[in-house]
């Protein structure tokens, strides 16, 4: 074995860390329990969502004789930035995610939530998936051990099929090629291991059933594969011009992002009247392609060095339209494709043009379909989207916290999230079906709008804030159904007014008929665990669901008893304006004697931290 030149130390770090994270990270997805089946008891569809496959590697794979039972692959085009958060979210068609990834901005309590280790947590897309190997160590040795792990995925993935019964799809989701890229791994290998085995699956489920298995193969994002890119100097850029690096906003000149990973695609936080000046100094720093920038709810700058173009948006329940007019230059390099659009008819009188317009003239330019991602990067993709968006050079990206600790440890490969080709073009594939080139934000449609894509499958308890905005707005959501349809309009309801609550089994056998939920607000005290109870309330556990809509009270899910929700305000007393506090959800239980059993209020089923906005008010992201 060839060992590039490293210091002796970086490879005995390896040495000590790849046999435990082996055993750490052995492929263990969430399934169920096998049982007794006859043929039609399996599953007719199987959906492998790849995190982080070119259209490019499937097209050349094919050219050397793989995936040949499937029909030609299409285009996928990511959103931006092309990372796999809000990627997998538009994609599966469910309740966008609080940030463009698991550490962010909150703009309401205008501070960076979460810490590093956040990058490795679960989140709901992977949680909603048959199997996922949604495990933190899994997460982990995936980029440290990336071949072997990436091929283990594809193994399990083809030995657990077959214990799903009595469902018309089975969903899996695999991180391990996206890391596999990240780490230098062997792509090439790994495409050749998933057709051998997805070959086997067929086979085998010929044998069991007679029939044909059917097969989507789609991914989230692409690629760049440049192996160790320069980070871009962005820290050392702001504070040369006056900008302040902060976690909480309070000023003029502060600026604010959150990166949990290296990625070529980010966005920036600063103050309103701030946008325009943070935008430009990033739009001529070292490493940068393209920045764009929020105006109003409707209008886009887009820069590249001294070029500049502005977008406009058109919002309509019957679809909204765009327009990309170039002022000082072209940036996005459009001009040619808005002539011919223009000459052809496909602009209205305005120059403006529709998400399916858009994708037919520009779904092959350098920045694919740029001008509708865009805008939905500053404005749906997330909870929490952020003013400036930026997208770097193929051979810079940006990383920060535990990725430069990683570069150090294991030098890095390529990356994503930039709004040019390599990373934003994934890929869609079926072997029964065919496809054509899409995007995330409508690409369900071709797969029967993932109309059976189940519930999330929760594997411990816990909770969260939430609203009846959020509630009201998640199409797949446990609530849905529970909530006035008001709400979906309702700007001022997306405050903290309910608290989601999920128990394990165990903890339901006994608390149906009896027990009480305890909530705890505590000030954050880094001396000690728990800091002071500032208030707490107390709540019989009912399950009611003989209302139509959601009153005062605790309420249970109807499909599975697993998830509750209290539906009023957190009627708390005055809280500081942007603090942070820990709340605690406990069951207590008179009677309990168990080892678990907290002894200051019963079982604690989940711990988190909240914030205040600006008004002293809970908001649920």
């Amino acid at each position: 074995m060839t060992v590039r030149p490293r210091s002796r130390q970086r490879l005995h770090s390896r040495a000590l860390l790849w046999p435990l994270l082996a055993l750490l990270a052995a492929c263990t997805p969430r399934g169920p329990v096998a049982s007794a089946a006859d043929a039609n008891s399996y599953a007719s569809r199987v959906v492998f969502a790849l995190d982080g496959v070119n259209y490019s590697d499937i097209v050349d794979a094919r050219k050397h004789g793989l995936f040949s039972g499937f029909r030609a692959p299409s285009r996928l085009i990511s959103t931006f930035p092309s990372i796999s958060d809000i990627a997998w979210h538009e994609i599966l068609g469910v309740l966008p995610p609080r940030g463009y990834q698991r550490m962010y901005y909150s703009n309401a309590q205008e501070v960076v939530v979460g810490e590093s280790l956040d990058a490795i947590k679960p989140i709901e897309f992977e949680e909603r998936m048959d199997m996922a190997f949604d495990t933190k160590f899994h997460h982990l040795g995936a980029y440290l051990i990336s071949n072997r792990v990436a091929r283990g995925e594809v193994d399990t993935d083809v030995r657990d099929f077959f214990q799903f019964h009595n469902q018309k799809t089975v969903y899996i989701y695999n991180v391990g090629p996206d890391a596999l890229q990240h780490t230098k791994g062997d792509l090439g290998a790994y495409l050749r291991h998933l057709d051998q085995r997805l070959a086997g699956l067929q086979t085998e489920y010929r044998r069991r059933t007679g029939r044909e298995l059917e097969v989507v193969m789609l991914s989230d994002h692409g690629h760049n594969k440049f192996p160790g890119g320069k980070f871009v100097p962005i820290e050392k850029t702001l504070k040369s011009n006056g900008f302040h690096i902060v976690r909480e906003i309070r000023a003029r000149n502060d600026v604010a992002f959150s990166v949990d990973g290296v990625t070529t695609g980010f966005g920036v936080f600063c103050a309103t009247d701030s946008v325009s000046s943070v935008a430009k100094v990033l739009a001529n720093m070292e490493g940068v392609e393209l920045v764009s920038a929020k105006l109003t709810d409707s209008t886009f700058d887009v820069m590249r060095g001294t070029l500049r173009g502005r977008i406009d948006a058109r919002y309509s329940t019957s679809g909204d339209t765009y327009r990309y007019v170039p002022q000082m230059g072209d940036p996005l390099q459009f001009a040619p494709i808005i002539a011919t659009m223009r000459a052809e008819h496909a602009l209205d009188a305005d120059g403006f043009a529709d998400m399916e317009t858009w994708k037919r003239y520009t779904m092959t330019a350098e920045f694919p379909v740029a001008v509708p991602r865009i805008v939905r990067g500053h404005t749906v993709v997330t909870l929490n989207p952020a003013p400036i968006l930026v997208s770097t050079f193929v051979n810079y990206r940006i990383g920060l916290g535990l990725a430069s600790v990683t570069d150090r440890l294991l030098s890095l490969g390529g990356t994503h999230g930039s709004l040019s080709t390599p990373s934003s073009v994934g890929v869609l594939m079926t072997n029964f079906r065919d496809t054509h080139d899409d995007i995330t934000t409508t690409v369900r449609a071709q797969l029967d709008n993932f109309s059976d894509l189940g519930a999330v499958q929760y594997k411990k308890s816990g909770g969260r804030l939430s609203s009846g905005w959020l509630f009201a707005n998640d199409p797949r959501g446990p609530f849905r159904n529970l909530v006035d349809v008001q709400m979906k309009e309702s700007s001022g309801a997306n405050k903290a007014t309910a608290l989601e609550v999920w128990l394990t089994p165990k903890q339901l056998a006994w608390s149906r008929d009896a027990g009480a939920f305890r909530v705890q607000l505590r000030s954050v005290n880094t001396a000690s665990e728990f800091g002071q109870v500032v208030a707490a309330i107390d709540l019989p556990m009912h399950a009611d669901t003989s209302q139509a809509t959601v009153t005062a009270g605790w309420r249970s899910t109807t499909d599975r008893l697993r998830a509750y929700v209290l539906w009023s305000d957190l009627r708390f007393p005055a809280l500081a304006p942007r603090t942070a506090y820990d709340l605690r959800v406990l069951i207590d239980r008179k009677m309990d004697q168990s080892p678990n059993h907290t002894g200051n209020g019963g079982e604690e089923i989940a711990s988190f931290r909240v914030y205040t906005d600006a008004e002293g008010r809970l908001w649920p992201y």
